[in-house]
């Protein structure tokens, strides 16, 4: 079992653990101390200084559960007046996150911000069999073995990462190596992904020579109803929205596209571990719930660290190989040999991904009766350019 391999340097007794309930400082429980004067500090002035997420992404779960008493203030700060006080224990949606890290929830009809110091993931997810045990580390008896995939109900974090959960009639605690809080992936074909039409999916990788290529790509693909899946690496996220302060996934979104992960750094994950894996996933670069392996290199370990950050692989049916051929005719030829529900492999430094390149494929594919997957207008395919969400959905409208 996970749980039997995970070992400690030295044993605490369960009264001695440290309970860390959230990643930053914020307000304390209702019962810890006593309210500050929310009239103390202007309002405005707190809340000109935070940003608030307003789409949720991968990385917000999808409900808290309070580990004290726990004041719901109308701003994310304890200058804000108090709404109400949300019992120890109570399980809140998440809507949204200060960049402060407080979280905006729902309560009691009733919707305001918690200090995330005072809340965990409402539930944890199992990524192997694991024991649950009586206190924080091996040490500890097994009082069960919980199976792969299982959703427990969390209600504390100890200071050594474990959590403390429920399951089968036990209480206990299991190891935060071997638990996500993130959701199930969506179940997809690893080649084909949630394109689950007869169309063809043209997909570019890694990252483009120019910030004005990318925009004229994603310009004619929005104006020809062409509807890409971009897979940017982290590495080149960070560098244009250093050097140009803007967005890539932003930018394609608003034309329509879907933007998946594609790791920060490129490197063949199969050699690192699941955790490891989970790094490359969750750091700088897209965050959601389908992502591209790097070279399509998969095994268990690769599989693990996806399923950690909620995320499915998805590959392709058709390579281009337009990195090696550098040729804009072979690469046009070789994405137009595309047969119905083919994911095609491109890139976004190379010659397919160009206004002119994306004409000639989608005539080319309509000579032979195939469509591309199509600019993101809604369900009804109809109206003008939606911007599309950061989630994927499971079936891609193209």
């Amino acid at each position: 079992m996970f749980g039997q391999k995970f070992h400690l340097d030295t044993t605490h007794s369960l009264s001695a653990i440290a309970l860390v309930l959230g990643l930053a400082a914020g307000s304390v429980p209702v019962a810890a101390m006593a309210q500050p004067d929310a009239r103390s500090v202007a309002p405005i002035a707190r809340a000109a200084t935070l940003s608030i997420s307003t789409e949720l992404s991968i990385d917000l779960p999808a409900r808290v559960r309070t580990t004290d008493n726990l004041n719901l203030r109308a701003g994310a700060s304890t200058a804000y007046s108090v709404l109400v006080s949300i019992p120890k224990g109570t399980s809140v949606p998440v809507l949204g996150r200060a960049s402060n890290g407080w979280y905006k929830v729902s309560y009691d009809g009733r919707t305001g911000y918690v200090s995330n110091s005072y809340v965990v993931a409402a539930s944890v997810r199992t990524l192997d069999s694991l024991n649950l045990r009586t206190g924080t580390s091996t040490n500890y008896r097994i009082l069960i073995t919980i199976p792969k995939g299982a959703t427990v109900s969390a209600y504390s974090r100890a200071s050594n990462g474990w959590y403390r959960v429920s399951y089968g009639g036990y209480t206990g605690w299991v190891s935060g190596s071997y638990v996500t809080t993130y959701p199930k992936p969506p179940a997809t074909p690893l080649g084909k992904g949630p394109n689950r039409t007869s169309r063809v999916v043209l997909t570019f990788d890694d990252c483009p020579s120019s910030l004005s290529s990318y925009k004229a790509a994603i310009d004619y693909a929005a104006s020809a109803n062409i509807g890409m899946v971009l897979a940017p690496t982290g590495d080149c996220f960070a560098s244009y929205k250093s050097r140009y302060g803007v967005d890539l996934a932003s930018l394609a979104r608003a034309k329509g596209q879907w933007v998946i992960n594609h790791s920060v750094s490129h490197p063949d994950l199969r050699p690192l571990s699941c955790q490891q894996v989970g790094s490359q996933l969750g750091g700088t670069g897209v965050h959601t719930n389908f992502g591209r392996p790097p070279y399509g290199a998969i095994d268990g370990s690769v599989r693990c660290g996806y399923d950690s950050r909620g995320m499915a692989p998805w590959t392709w049916t058709r390579d281009t190989e337009d990195w090696k051929v550098k040729s804009k005719s072979i690469t046009v030829a070789r994405a137009s040999g595309a047969v119905g529900g083919d994911t095609v492999l491109m890139h976004m430094q190379w010659y397919g991904f160009s206004p002119d390149a994306l004409r000639q494929i989608k005539a080319n594919l309509g000579a032979r009766g195939l469509g591309v997957c199509r600019a993101y207008r809604g369900g009804d395919h109809a109206g003008s350019i939606l911007r599309t969400s950061v989630k994927l959905p499971s079936s891609l409208p193209c």
